[in-house]
């Protein structure tokens, strides 16, 4: 399966450090009104947001990856007007999973709600790195691990997070993921069924792939270099 170019790709040490090591950056008084007004209006069509802690990345390297501490509705400014901050681009992390059930690898595709991406398949499961406790460390495995029990109620125990493979950006929001592999010993029924009791809704539909077909529909290139990997 063939990715764009323009989504670009590096291969990524097994235990990429991510460091938050860099100041967070100041705005303008015109940034700071337009971050705002985006945010006022983002709240009106979902008034669930929430303005949490994320991490961008500032530096990306195969072994390490620095960065600071930032806003979502920061990043939702960028999603939504690209170039707002001028010369300075936001890289908010990601993590995506590439999830090896029992009978295959399962993939989701987002909800035609999304903000980021509707109706996109992708790995699964996949979100911001966030600051949840207002830690500063960042722990990769971790965040994949909270993001498997929000979107699709699998426990910790459950998972068996493996090394980093790959960090993939969008070329419009900058948006980096970073794709790992991910173990669990349950079947595809299982996991529907798991998804949809105690999941979160962030996926319209849960698909059961061999690693060299995908379902109908646009794909996520990081889904796309993930499973020329697999």
């Amino acid at each position: 399966m063939s990715h764009p170019a323009s989504w670009p790709i590096i291969s990524l040490q097994p235990d990429v450090h991510v460091l938050a090591d860099r100041p967070l950056p100041a705005l303008t008084d015109a940034q700071e009104a337009a971050v705002s007004r985006i945010w006022a209006d983002a709240l009106k069509s979902y008034p669930a947001l929430y303005n949490g802690r994320v991490f961008c990345a500032d530096d990306i390297t195969p072994s390490h990856i620095h960065g600071h501490w930032s806003e979502y509705r920061r990043v939702l400014a960028q999603m939504k007007q690209p170039g707002i901050y001028g010369d300075t681009v936001l890289k908010p992390l990601a993590v995506v999973g590439l999830m090896f059930a029992q009978d295959g690898v399962v993939i989701g595709r987002r909800a035609e709600t999304s903000i980021y991406l509707p109706g996109y398949w992708q790995g699964a499961p996949a979100g911001n790195v966030e600051s949840r406790a207002q830690e500063n460390i960042v722990n990769l495995a971790t965040q994949l691990l909270a993001e498997c029990e929000e979107e699709l109620g699998l426990t910790p125990a459950e998972c068996r997070v493996g090394p980093c493979l790959l960090a993939c950006e969008h070329p419009s929001t900058h948006i980096v993921d970073i794709g790992m592999r991910i173990d669990v010993a349950l079947s595809f029924s299982d996991l529907q069924t798991r998804c949809r009791e105690q999941g979160n809704a962030e996926y319209g539909a849960l698909h059961l792939i061999r690693p060299d077909h995908t379902p109908e529909g646009p794909v996520v290139p990081t889904l796309a270099a993930l499973l020329e990997l697999s």
